[in-house]
């Protein structure tokens, strides 16, 4: 295991990620409707197929980074994604970032700046296991989708915010799945300890991928993006420590400290995805 590769990795996939997402936002959304029509028309949209281009780079990197360093540190490193989405979002037509957004992103700098600093360096897990991966993706796939399925037909941003959170989750397990595979190795592929969570990672992340671009078409980045970048670095530490056992330091005061960083990135992600109305120009018709 080589930190010094595997964070330079993991920062490079959340920039590639943070692009893409922010073009794919910019191409699928749909003022509300999510339906398999639109999911349609982006597979001819070159700009959305360009940012899974970007999206495909951006899994090479994190594959490479999780092959070579722990889950728990890894995986947050990719809601790095959101500052970068922020000046591709303006390039693309949206407001100019402001003070508040600059401050956004710092607040995210701090959240996982304090997160390493605490955790430092939590070792190599060991192998999750057949059995287990098996029950991870389903009971992921089951319950993402039960909960995706409650929220039918239910207001934008409610349904926005669940499609984003369970797409994140289920990225937060596909990071678990990819530390799994890379584990195994190619030759593993050739046994159900490699094959399995190979099958795994397809089915969940193919699942997550399709809810997120759900999630873009409904709109509300306000409610999903922060949903979605959030859920899948929670997602990963918890499981990173309980299936794989990396060594995550626990006691009462660093629980606090743990929250305080989710809450200095929760916050900097919803102020990104809430960018402020730019002025109106004077004179202009009210």
């Amino acid at each position: 295991m080589s930190l010094w590769v595997a964070v330079p990795c993991g920062i490079g996939s959340a920039l590639l990620y943070g692009a893409a997402t922010a073009v794919q936002h910019n191409a699928a959304h749909n003022d509300g409707a999510a339906d398999a029509r639109g999911l349609l028309r982006l597979l001819v949209d070159p700009r959305w197929l360009l940012s899974i281009g970007g999206d495909s780079l951006g899994l090479l990197l994190q594959v490479i980074a999780l092959a070579t360093g722990p889950v728990v540190l890894i995986q947050p490193l990719l809601v790095l994604a959101l500052p970068v989405s922020l000046p591709v979002g303006w390039l693309l037509g949206g407001p100019r970032p402001g003070r508040g957004d600059y401050l956004a992103c710092g607040a995210i700098l701090a959240g996982l700046a304090v997160f390493f600093v605490i955790v430092g360096d939590p070792g190599s897990g060991r192998p999750l296991g057949v059995r287990a991966t098996v029950w991870l993706a389903a009971v992921t796939i089951v319950a993402g989708l039960a909960a995706c399925l409650a929220v039918r037909g239910r207001g934008v941003t409610l349904r926005a915010g669940v499609f984003g959170g369970v797409a994140g989750s289920m990225f937060g397990v596909v990071g678990v799945l990819i530390n799994e595979v890379a584990g195994h190795g190619f030759s593993g592929l050739k046994h159900s300890a490699g094959l399995v969570p190979l099958v795994g990672l397809i089915a969940v992340g193919g699942i997550g991928m399709t809810l997120t671009q759900l999630s873009f078409q409904i709109g509300a980045l306000g409610a999903s993006f922060p949903a979605n970048e959030s859920a899948a670095p929670v997602v990963a530490v918890l499981l990173g420590g309980l299936l794989l056992h990396e060594h995550v330091p626990l006691s009462p005061l660093l629980g606090v400290a743990y929250a305080a960083c989710l809450v200095a990135i929760v916050l900097g992600a919803v102020r990104l995805a809430n960018p402020s109305a730019p002025a109106p120009t004077p004179g202009a018709a009210q």
